[in-house]
């Protein structure tokens, strides 16, 4: 039996419109997604696909278009009644280096390149979105579609925040957005799960320095690798809790120059992760105490540099946004299921606003060179992604 909801969707023009073209787009899709992921995005070096980008949006007829001090790349859809403006980023920025690859491979249902999943994708299911948004202005309410930089990794969410900070400044052709009237549905991951916690995280890179010199002549000289790798033992005994989820990760390790000499410098990479703020701040503060105690056993010095910096924060279960979200899905079949995770919605959530990540397709082997999609997912996929905004349009939820 079809819902009051998605019955009342389905007489409104814009997704009886948008449901024919996106039902018939399979091979403009796959032609976009291509196109998109063969120009090269690392993080904080994604000028190329900025403009790329841009000229596209341009080319589709989006009545306003902006690239704002940082990349992102902003389209705006006015709408008739401003008491609600939604937002939807999709970040642009993968984790290849610029030389990679990206030639895009296409074996029955089988699209594979890296990047072509996390984010092209999604990057492209936005821009024909917004082709049938561009058929039925003023929409409902307000609409800006943002593609982000730096997303990934250390890009640090450098777009969102960027955005979220900046928000009050954005003139669209003499409208502003007012940052009480923002509802975010952004679009990253896979069909199968709605992100609605953001996992908080703290990057530092923890260098060390020692006295040095020759192993043999100078023995008894303070080493940074022997400072550093007391502190990375102390922190592996350090423990957190399974709920609310916190971890930690030594991820990287540099320093000394020769077998035969004592290390003056050492460093190291260091991940903390929680679902909660609070958690966060106290693993961060016992990894502090842990690493005073290594620099005074070994007679080293350190120093911190922060390298990441995401804030958790959480969009509640019961909020009528995600229940409807979650009802829409079922109905159509996805039977979504709510998880954490750290992506664009981070900023939006720990300032409060309503926020999800959405995936509209299915996916393999991401941050792999092997990453790929299945063919078969992206119509189902941008069909429910039309529906999820027809809903908050119409205010459905």
């Amino acid at each position: 039996m079809i819902s009051e909801t998605l019955g009342a969707l389905m007489k409104e023009d814009l997704v009886r419109g948008g449901w024919d073209y996106l039902e018939n787009c399979l091979e403009e899709y796959i032609a976009l997604i291509t196109e998109i992921t063969q120009v090269p995005a690392p993080s904080n070096q994604e000028e190329q696909r900025t403009g790329f980008l841009k000229n596209k949006m341009e080319s589709m007829g989006f009545p306003v278009i902006q690239v704002d001090e940082v990349g992102n790349v902003i389209g705006f859809f006015p709408g008739k009644d401003d008491s609600k403006v939604i937002v939807s980023m999709a970040h642009m920025d993968t984790v290849f280096p610029m030389d990679t690859d990206l030639t895009v491979r296409r074996d029955g249902n089988i699209l594979a390149a890296p990047g072509v999943s996390d984010n092209s994708a999604s990057v492209a299911c936005m821009l024909l979105l917004g082709k049938v948004f561009l058929d039925h202005l003023p929409l409902p309410h307000p609409l800006v579609l943002v593609s982000t930089v730096g997303e990934e990794g250390l890009g640090d969410l450098r777009g969102a925040r960027y955005f979220c900070d900046h928000v009050e400044d954005y003139d669209f052709d003499g409208f502003r957005l007012d940052p009480g009237k923002l509802v975010f549905l952004n679009i990253d991951g896979d069909l199968r799960q709605i992100t609605s916690q953001a996992v908080g995280s703290r990057r530092l890179r923890i260098e060390f320095k020692g006295q040095g010199g020759h192993s043999w002549g100078d023995f008894g000289n303070s080493s940074a690798i022997h400072g550093l790798g007391t502190a990375i033992a102390g922190i592996a005994r350090l423990r957190v809790p399974d709920n609310p989820r916190t971890s930690y990760n030594v991820g990287v390790i540099e320093g000394g120059h020769s077998v035969n000499s004592i290390a003056q410098t050492a460093s190291m990479l260091l991940d903390m992760r929680s679902v909660s703020q609070e958690w966060l701040s106290r693993l961060e503060n016992e990894v502090m105490a842990v690493l005073e105690k290594a620099a005074q056993e070994t007679d080293t010095s350190y120093d911190i540099q922060v390298v990441g910096d995401r804030p958790a924060g959480r969009l509640p279960d019961e909020s009528d946004y995600l229940q409807g979200l979650l009802a829409l899905g079922k109905e159509l079949g996805h039977e979504p299921s709510v998880g954490a995770g750290s992506t664009d919605s981070n900023i939006p959530l720990s300032r409060g606003w309503p926020a999800v990540t959405m995936g509209f397709k299915r996916s393999g082997d991401g941050h792999k060179t092997s990453e790929f999609l299945y063919i078969d997912s992206l119509i189902p996929g941008i069909k429910y992604a039309l529906m999820c905004f027809a809903a908050l349009l119409y205010d459905k939820f």
